[in-house]
Parts: structure tokens; C-alpha cells; sequence
């Protein structure tokens, strides 16, 4: 039964178009600071007078800080309203990009990425918030927002490696921090003026440590919880590694300029885009679980290629992007469903679940980046490993759970009936 709209958010309805842009907007802030100045790395090291391994740090130095409030902004929004916290996110995303502009050793531009996570981590969990709250009673349209936010989501990561080439030839690493903080601060405005609260009825109960507690536990208590959140954290934590290591082997080792190679970041990211679509039409054939194999089956395959060709003996532009266009396109069929099935059981309490979820994907993304920093940069065998060992990992670890750990029986019938 659709429910009736709040006299608040009936009147929101003539603004749904300026929130629904300044939603999208505020997505692509989060995407565009983890890969905007991806081709100034090599720029960084010199610039800098630092280690390749100490500027790689300041990828996953950014994670830490977008992981580590991921718990608390959701219960913050539910007791004090969205756009607060928003804007609080808001404004320690922008004193932290300041600080990366504004940086002149590697130690201010460390604290200046991990401020920067923490602020633009608040977006990943209250946009989703806010979406639920404007088109409640409205599935459908919540729906087209949710997905309209994804393929958002999906882009810009494409888009902002060849901005920030393109910023780096031209004026410098220093430009990148410039322009996305001009960025945030313009967003930020128009949020304050524009966008209204769309939280009304506020939860004087969810800063309860006690129930957020006893969900926490029941989620990491449970096996399809932590099975998919790691396939969720390995398909997105490969695509970090390559992020990390890809600048100095195309620019350092194979001569490619910063534009060039964003150019060629737009290229592999496109099979991101790629494999959402693939998604959509396997599903009108196949449930989760079959594209979880199909997916889990590219996201090995390129990797494998990768290891073989590496002890062959060679090293080009070519051996390298076509296997991690593979597995790419297995990142990009696993991450969402993946997600389905770590919160099929916990839609009793959605925005927690997630916050839980988003967690414990960092975290493994993190780790993931730390190891890449510490790879070498001579060759592709540092990343090929990487790759092929998690991609492993999550294969052996979802064979596991269909033959071992699936046994309960409510959650079986949960994930292949409602999915399958």
C-alpha cells in the first residue's frame, strides 16, 4: 500500500529537481576526490621531495578517513536532521582539501587527505538518507533516484582522472585540491540555501548505544553479512590498488603523460559502465547467484592473464589494461550484487546496515591499498599478484558459503527465492 506523503515533504515537491541535482552533485564530490588527482602522484613525489610509497599512502590515508565515520554520521542525521550533518561534512571536506592545497611536505598533505575522507565520507552515507525521505511512500521514484545516483556514482570516476590530467599539464597538483575545493565550497552553498530537511520526525533514540550494538553484533554474526561484505571489498579494493600502482608504471616506467594517461583511465573505467549494463540484462535471465559466479569468474580470469603474461616477460600499455578491463567488468557485476545479499536480512534497519556495511568494505579497501603502496613499481607483478590473490580470495570464499555456510535455511530461501 503506497503511503501518504508528510505535509513536509508534499511541499518539497516542487524542488525535487534542485535537490535531485544537488544529491547528484554531492555524489560526485565523493568519487572525485579519490581520483581527480590520481595522475598527479608522480608529480607529488617530486614535487615533494618524498617516497613513491609515502604519496601512495594518501589514497588510503583518504579511505581511512571516509571509513571511519561511517557509523556515525546515519545515527547523527536520524537524531539532529540530514542537513546539518551534511553541512558539517561539508565544511571538514573543505578545510581538509585547503589543507591539501596549502601543503608543502607530505605530512600536511597525509592530514590534509585524511580531514578530506572524513568529511566527504559523510556523503556516502546521508545522500541515500535523504533520497528515502523525499520519496517516501514512493518506491518507484525512489527507485529512479537510487539509480539515477549509481550511474552518477558510476561516472564520475571516469570522468575526474581526465579533469585532473588535464589540471595537472597545465597548472600543477596544487590545481587539483584548488579546483575541487572550489567545488565543495559552491556545492556546500547551494545546499545551504537550496536544499531543505527532509528528516522530520527526529529518532531521540538513535544515539542508543545499546540497539546500535546489538545490530552490530547480529551483522557480523551473521555468514552472508561477512562473506559479501569482503567480495564487496576485494571488487572495489582492486580497482583502489590499480589506482595507486597504474601512475608510475604508465608514466614513470612506460613514458605516458598525465593527460595521456587520464585518457586512458577514462578508457578502463568505462568498463565499469560496461558491466552495469551487462548486469541489468543478465538479470532478466539469471538470479544473484549465477552472476555472482559469472562475475567472480572476470574478476579472476584478468588477473590470471595478467600473473602469466608478467612471467612471459612483458611489459606494455597492452598487458596490462586488457586483463584489468576483465577485471573490472567482474568488479562491476559483483559489487551490487554482493550488496543485495550482505543486506537482504537486516531491511528492518536499512540506514545502520549500511553504514555497517560501507565500513567493513573500507576496510578491507584500505588494506588493500596499504599493501599496493608497498609494491613495486618496476613491472606489473606487484599488481598482477595483488589481484589475482584477492580475486582468489573472494572465489574460494563464496564456494565456502554456497557449500558450507549456506545451510541455514531461512537465509537460503531469503537470497534465492527473493532473488533468484
Amino acid at each position: 500500500m503506497k503511503t501518504a506523503p508528510t505535509p513536509l515533504i508534499a511541499s518539497l515537491q516542487h524542488k525535487k529537481w534542485t535537490i535531485r541535482f544537488l544529491l547528484v552533485a554531492t555524489v560526485a564530490a565523493g568519487t572525485m576526490a579519490a581520483d581527480m588527482y590520481v595522475p598527479s602522484l608522480p608529480s607529488i613525489v617530486q614535487s615533494l621531495q618524498t617516497s613513491t610509497q609515502a604519496v601512495k599512502w594518501t589514497i588510503s590515508i583518504y579511505l581511512l578517513g571516509f571509513a571511519s565515520l561511517q557509523l556515525v554520521y546515519g545515527p547523527l542525521s536520524d537524531r539532529f536532521g540530514r542537513k546539518p550533518i551534511l553541512l558539517w561534512g561539508f565544511g571538514i571536506g573543505i578545510m581538509g582539501s585547503l589543507l591539501c592545497t596549502l601543503a608543502h611536505t607530505i605530512s600536511l598533505l597525509l592530514l590534509g587527505r585524511l580531514i578530506q575522507g572524513m568529511g566527504v565520507g559523510s556523503y556516502a552515507t546521508l545522500i541515500r538518507s535523504i533520497a528515502q525521505d523525499i520519496y517516501h511512500g514512493e518506491p518507484e521514484n525512489l527507485s529512479k533516484a537510487i539509480s539515477s545516483l549509481a550511474m552518477i556514482f558510476s561516472i564520475a570516476p571516469i570522468i575526474a582522472p581526465v579533469f585532473g590530467g588535464y589540471l595537472q599539464q597545465y597548472w600543477g597538483w596544487h590545481s587539483v585540491f584548488i579546483v575541487f575545493c572550489i567545488y565543495l565550497t559552491l556545492i556546500g552553498i547551494l545546499v545551504y540555501f537550496q536544499l531543505p530537511e527532509t528528516h522530520i520526525e527526529r529518532d531521540k533514540h538513535a544515539l542508543h548505544l545499546s540497539k546500535l550494538l546489538a545490530l552490530y553484533k547480529k551483522m557480523l554474526c551473521t555468514p552472508s553479512f561477512i562473506v559479501f561484505s569482503i567480495l564487496s571489498g576485494v571488487s572495489f579494493g582492486g580497482i583502489i590498488a590499480y589506482y595507486a600502482i597504474s601512475p608510475f608504471l604508465y608514466q614513470t616506467q612506460l613514458g605516458l603523460s598525465a593527460v595521456q594517461y587520464g585518457w586512458l583511465a577514462l578508457a578502463t573505467a568505462l568498463a565499469l559502465v560496461v558491466s552495469r549494463a551487462l548486469n541489468i540484462l543478465l538479470a532478466k535471465r539469471w538470479g544473484i547467484p549465477e552472476r555472482l559466479r559469472i562475475g567472480l569468474f572476470f574478476l579472476c580470469l584478468g588477473p590470471t592473464i595478467m600473473v602469466i603474461l608478467v612471467l612471459c616477460h612483458y611489459f606494455n600499455i597492452a598487458v596490462i589494461v586488457l586483463p584489468y578491463l576483465s577485471f573490472m567488468l567482474g568488479s562491476g557485476i559483483v559489487l551490487p550484487n554482493a550488496m543485495v545479499c550482505a543486506l537482504n536480512e537486516f531491511n528492518h534497519a536499512k540506514g545502520s546496515a549500511a553504514g555497517l556495511f560501507s565500513l567493513c568494505q573500507l576496510c578491507i579497501v584500505f588494506t588493500l591499498s596499504m599493501i599496493a603502496s608497498h609494491l613495486s613499481n618496476q613491472n606489473q607483478m606487484g599488481l598482477a599478484l595483488l589481484l589475482f590473490l584477492s580475486a582468489l580470495l573472494a572465489q574460494c570464499l563464496y564456494f565456502l558459503y554456497c557449500n558450507y555456510l549456506k545451510g541455514h535455511s531461512h537465509e537460503k530461501k531469503s537470497v534465492d527465492q527473493r532473488f533468484g
